[in-house]
C-alpha cells in the first residue's frame, strides 16, 4: 500500500501530534494505563458506567468490561477529556451529539494511530489483515475492519488525486504548434508511421 498518498485528517493530526509530544511513538507505549499517565488523566475502574470528568480530568471505567471494551471506552473518553468542555447533561442537544460524533471519530485514530499503522507489516489479503490490526492494536474485529476500510480509502482516494492532477499537468503541456499534449503524441505517432511506409516504398 502506497502511505504516501495517504491524508491525515486535522482531528487525526492533532492526536498523532499529542501522541509524539506525550511519548507515544510505538505499540509498546499504546496502552491504556500508560496514555493515561502521560496525559495526567486518573484512570479508576469502578463497578458503574463508564464515562469521564473533563474538569477533573478522571476517567471511569466499568471495571467488569472485558479489555477490548474497555480500550474502545477510554479512547471515546480521552476525547472528551482533552478535546471537549462542559457537562452533557446540561447542553443543547445538538452540541452534545457534535462531541460524541467527534468522540466516536477520534476513537479510530487515537486506537490506531497512522503512524503506528504504516510501521505495520500488514498482510496483503483483507481477511489476515483485520485480524492482524486487531491483535497488535487490541481493538475488536470491526474497529480493525473499520480503520483499515478507512486508510485503504484515503490512500486509493490520494493516488486518484495524484493521477488526476498529472493528467492535467500533461495536457497543460502544449507543443510550438498549439498543439494539446495527446494531439502532439497522435502527430508524433502518424510521424513515425509515415517514415516507415517511406522507408519500406
Amino acid at each position: 500500500m502506497l502511505y504516501s498518498y495517504y491524508q491525515e485528517t486535522e482531528l487525526e493530526q492533532w492526536i498523532s501530534a499529542k501522541y509524539l509530544e506525550h511519548g507515544i511513538v510505538s505499540l509498546a507505549e499504546h496502552d491504556i494505563e500508560h496514555i493515561a499517565r502521560a496525559f495526567d488523566i486518573e484512570l479508576v475502574y469502578e463497578d458503574c458506567p463508564s464515562f469521564s470528568d473533563n474538569e477533573d480530568r478522571v476517567i471511569f471505567l466499568n471495571k467488569h468490561a472485558d479489555d477490548l471494551t474497555a480500550r474502545v471506552v477510554f479512547f471515546h473518553e480521552l476525547c472528551h477529556v482533552l478535546r471537549h468542555t462542559g457537562d452533557q447533561r446540561s447542553m443543547p442537544a445538538l452540541f452534545r451529539s457534535a462531541q460524541e460524533t467527534e468522540a466516536d471519530q477520534f476513537v479510530l485514530y487515537a486506537a490506531v494511530p497512522f503512524y503506528m499503522f504504516a510501521k505495520l507489516n500488514l498482510p496483503d489479503q483483507r481477511p489476515e489483515a483485520i485480524p492482524f490490526l486487531a491483535e497488535h492494536f487490541r481493538i475488536p474485529y470491526h474497529l480493525a475492519e473499520q480503520r483499515l476500510d478507512q486508510v485503504q480509502r484515503r490512500v486509493l482516494h490520494g493516488s486518484l488525486m495524484a493521477a488526476a492532477r498529472e493528467a492535467d499537468r500533461r495536457r497543460q503541456l502544449v507543443a510550438p504548434q498549439g498543439w494539446s499534449y495527446e494531439t502532439r503524441k497522435v502527430m508524433e505517432q502518424l510521424e513515425r508511421q509515415v517514415a516507415g511506409l517511406r522507408r519500406n516504398s
